[in-house]
């Protein structure tokens, strides 16, 4: 391996590391996030790469490995059978944020189709994120086979989108929605406390309370095992028949979609086994490995995708406002209170890390793990609505 792709590894592994150090030290840099500043940095990083020769075919390829990587990490900890937990109003609004962005997104598909390439594709990555989170849109977008540039023009079409309706959630949101919505009703303590402080723990970001050497061998034991599911997804692809007459590892590019869709359902079986979804680390691990990806799609960034920046970005607006739009109109329907309406609609748009700091703004502390809980099911199905929705418009292209 020649010494420019060495070094070009060796900053896709550590510089997210650098970065997460300095986000954890500036207010500002919080602000943007690591995703973000992954992705810029990457971006700076790819004109001296390119110049000294570094292999980005070789850097495209590993990208493709780290989202398989992470999808099962981050659903370990996904504690699926404590959504029995939840109350009739939370998963009642959880589906309808569901269903709203589907039917949504289903209708940009039919208005942007003929300006904007790959429309299906765009249309099911939204659905994925809308329900599930950012590595929802880059597992459905690898899945796919979208190029690694789209996806991130898209992301930062979604980081505009995203930051403006996270400043309408904090500010002008609930004061207008206790117009138009029901009180909420507390319901009393469903989860333990227990319980509600290792999510937080989990999905806020903070050192957590385990000895550093214990948790570097924690985690080592969860990518390990994050590998496992990747190999064994991998290994029936290859058993399959090709339709190209592809042997080999060359047959494994048919059937993106189908590993992605089978690392997730194994991520999701083994969070059904309590030593693995107890296991702190796993959550953050999986974030790491999706931080390596933004680097990546940083350095392998082509300008030439720029082109229709501005209506994919429409296209994004669209749906994310078309759908929330939809899921307040169902919740006045159904009678569903404002502080549900919002907390759902927050873990579908941004996941369960973006759940705390709209509780607060609630001054609601009882809606948190319900937020987080139904932040990590959108993760999970993200994927398969994504994967699946994308499918089915192709039909109609």
């Amino acid at each position: 391996m020649i010494p420019s792709t060495v070094v070009m590894l060796l900053i896709i592994i550590f510089l997210p590391r650098l970065i997460m150090l300095l986000v954890s030290r500036a207010p500002l840099l919080a602000t943007l996030g690591p995703v973000f500043l992954c992705y810029l940095l990457g971006l700076l990083l790819s004109w001296p790469m390119k110049a000294i020769g570094a292999d980005m075919t070789l850097a495209s390829d590993f990208s493709s490995v780290l989202v398989c990587v992470a999808m099962p990490l981050i659903l370990f900890s996904a504690d699926l059978p404590a959504l029995k937990k939840l109350a009739r109003p939370m998963s009642a609004s959880f589906a309808m944020n569901t269903v709203s962005v589907i039917i949504v997104a289903t209708a940009a598909y039919f208005i942007f189709r003929s300006s904007i390439p790959d429309a299906a594709s765009i249309s099911g990555m939204l659905i994925g994120t809308y329900t599930g989170g950012t590595p929802n849109m880059i597992a459905v977008g690898n899945g796919l086979g979208i190029r690694s540039d789209r996806i991130l023009l898209l992301q930062a079409s979604d980081m505009i989108g995203g930051g403006i309706y996270f400043f309408l959630l904090i500010s002008v949101m609930p004061p207008l929605l206790k117009r138009m919505l029901p009180e909420y009703t507390p319901v009393g303590g469903s989860f333990s406390h227990e319980d509600t402080h290792r999510y937080i723990e989990a999905f806020s970001g903070k050192k957590q309370s385990v000895k550093p050497l214990r948790m570097f061998m924690i985690r080592v034991g969860l990518v390990l095992l994050s590998l496992a599911c990747v190999a064994i997804a991998m290994g029936i692809c290859l058993l399959l028949p090709s339709s190209y007459g592809n042997t080999g590892l060359a047959k494994l590019g048919e059937y993106t979609a189908l590993i992605m869709l089978m690392v997730t359902t194994l991520g999701i079986a083994l969070s059904f086994v309590k030593k693995v979804r107890n296991a702190p680390g796993s959550y953050s691990s999986g974030q790491y490995f999706i931080l390596m990806f933004s680097v990546i799609m940083g350095l392998c960034f082509d300008t030439s995708a720029l082109t229709g920046g501005l209506l994919m970005l429409g296209m994004l607006l669209f749906i994310q406002f078309g759908a929330v739009i939809l899921h307040i109109l169902m919740a006045r329907i159904f009678r569903i209170d404002y502080h549900t309406m919002m907390i759902t609609s927050t873990a579908g748009v941004f996941g369960p890390a973006f759940i705390m700091p709209v509780a607060r703004a609630l001054r609601n502390d009882e809606i948190v793990l319900p937020g987080i809980l139904c932040g990590i099911l959108g993760y999970a199905i993200g994927n398969y609505l994504g994967i699946g929705m994308a499918k089915l418009l192709l039909l109609f292209a």
